[in-house]
């Protein structure tokens, strides 16, 4: 079951800083060393990986390098 949350994206950032949250669906979450890491679904459709700061109680979505690929990239095989 999904949970959907307010998130900032990382995409949206401007000058440094993030000024809107945007709706995204939780679809898994995994704790490691007491940090739980979470995968969520933007409106857009991508996944990718997202934090939870205690301090701001905000969630915060890497939708620039915590994109998530449902399918791996194929290797190019080059023939010489």
């Amino acid at each position: 079951m999904e949970h959907k949350v307010l998130a900032y994206r990382h995409s949206q950032e401007v000058d440094g800083k993030r000024t809107q949250k945007e709706e995204v669906s939780i679809i898994d979450s995994r704790t490691e060393n007491g940090v739980t890491m979470y995968i969520v679904r933007t409106q857009d459709g991508i996944e990718c990986t997202a934090i939870y700061n205690i301090f701001t109680n905000s969630y915060y979505a890497d939708d620039v390098y915590g994109i998530i690929e449902s399918e791996p990239r194929k290797s190019r095989d080059f023939e010489m």
